[in-house]
């Protein structure tokens, strides 16, 4: 099996000399360029630095950028880092990759269980191969694929968004889990090379290593019974959201007091305006609060890549706790496929019984989660992330799960508040124009009439 690494293969250039003259801009006399000019001669940048970051002025480090390539780790590793919402990722696709031989991450565990663990992980890709060869797309087969499959993506950070996201891996919530705190711990190595003394102020800044974390994150020891797995449906909820007048007169107004100018002289900016407009900060004023209940991980990985919100994600082995699953209708239609797709979840479930018995670490129980086991997430988002969210998730391109998820909550949004969310949809709806190319669906005439309707029939 392939080392999983994380390794730091680009940073941003100059960057701890414009780090070290953005430490000296607020108290020093000169222009920009002046002040950078000087610090590219000062020998002392290294000890400015840690002196204004010791003194809580962490912001000047955002002005360097590191690139890192996280290799053949885990999924689960995935899932961690992909929570730090300051940082832009581009992981290698599901829907679209082969995964049959991705390989596996095994975690530390007593020797003699390793044999039963390999052995039920590759029946897992082995169902998977199995399922692509009843034709079964592979956005759909994927959900028979353990949380321990190989994960290859590119992660791109400011370094104090960097310098937090290695603290919490070393001694943190990550710090339970040997993947993460291994590839922690090497980059906490890497990054010396730029900063030397940075990781352990961070560490002190921070406390992750507090009493109060350890008992929050800490994996419980014992995971309890585990019960017979069974399909679910996603259900979405809307939990709050502004009433419908209220929230069309919040956007009228606030675009009035700020100045946004009609065509028309005498005329008020309409707030259905904002949906077409490059800055459609008004929208930001609205909220609205929803929860999915039974969202399998993997439609989870495309709603949290929307990372101006707050969601909040279960740890993964809470998919392990439940056992439910998503039940894809190309499966459901072939025959052969579903017997092989339900009899892999009871297996599987089995198998986690007899190596939890026989002594499984809690560490490592988060690696028998499926892809297809779900979670109920909550999630809050403002109008304008709701409008970019709509606009990508109710597309017919969208993973058919999300987008099944998209669709009811935009039809509970237009009950709640129609005057403002009937301009919401997929982007040939909202701009008129469809931004896929030759990927197009072709069908934009088809789908702005559902969505003219506000109710938005059954697509």
């Amino acid at each position: 099996m392939n080392q999983a690494s994380a390794t730091i293969i680009a940073s941003s250039t100059a960057g701890d000399t414009v780090v070290a003259s953005a430490a000296r801009i607020s108290t020093t006399q000169g222009s920009a360029l002046e002040i950078y000019e000087k610090s590219r001669e000062k020998e002392n940048n290294a000890a400015l630095i840690e002196k204004v970051v010791g003194s809580g002025h962490t912001s000047t480090l955002e002005h360097q950028f590191f690139t890192v390539a996280f290799d053949n780790v885990s999924v689960c590793t995935e899932e961690f880092v992909i929570e730090f919402r300051l940082g832009s990722y581009t992981v290698k696709s599901r829907r679209y990759v082969d995964y049959t031989d991705a390989g596996f991450y095994i975690p530390p565990m007593p020797e003699k269980l390793v044999p039963d663990y390999r052995k039920q992980m590759q029946s897992l890709f082995d169902a998977y191969a199995k399922l692509l060869e009843y034709g079964i797309p592979k956005e759909d087969a994927r959900y028979v694929l353990p949380y321990c499959f190989r994960s290859n993506f590119y992660c791109t950070m400011n370094a104090r968004e960097l310098l937090y996201m290695i603290t919490v891996m070393c001694t943190g919530r990550g710090s339970y889990y040997p993947e993460l705190k291994a590839l922690g711990e090497s980059l906490k190595e890497q990054i010396r090379a730029y900063f030397p003394n940075l990781p352990e102020l961070t560490e002190k800044r921070y406390h992750t290593g507090s009493a109060e974390n350890a008992g929050r994150y800490q994996p419980e020891e014992k995971f309890g019974k585990v019960p017979a797995p069974e399909a679910a449906a996603a259900e979405t909820i809307l939990r709050s959201v502004p009433d419908g007048e209220d929230a069309a007169n919040l956007l009228t107004e606030a675009q009035n007091a700020n100045w946004m100018l009609s065509s028309d002289p005498d005329g008020y900016y309409e707030y259905t305006d904002l949906i077409g407009g490059e800055r459609p900060r008004e929208l930001e004023l609205i909220h609205a609060q929803f929860e999915i209940r039974n969202l399998s991980l993997a439609a989870v990985t495309h709603l949290v890549r929307h990372r101006v919100q707050t969601v909040l994600v279960p740890h993964v082995s809470q998919a392990v706790r439940t056992q439910t699953y998503v039940l894809p209708p190309t499966v459901r239609a072939d025959e052969k496929a579903l017997v092989l797709y339900m009899q892999t979840f009871a297996d599987h479930a089995k198998a986690l019984k007899k190596m939890l018995k026989a002594g499984l670490p809690a560490e490592a129980v988060q690696y028998y989660a499926l892809a297809g086991n779900q979670v109920n997430v909550i999630c809050d988002m403002n109008g304008r992330e709701l409008l970019h969210f709509m606009k990508l998730r109710t597309c017919t391109r969208a993973q058919w799960e999300i987008r099944g998820c998209a669709v009811e909550l935009l039809r509970q949004l237009r009950k709640q508040c129609p005057t403002v969310f009937r301009c919401f949809g997929p982007s040939c709806y909202v701009s008129g124009v469809c931004p896929e190319g030759r990927l197009s669906c072709g069908k934009s005439t088809e789908i702005k009439a559902q969505y003219a309707d506000i109710h938005i029939p059954e697509l």
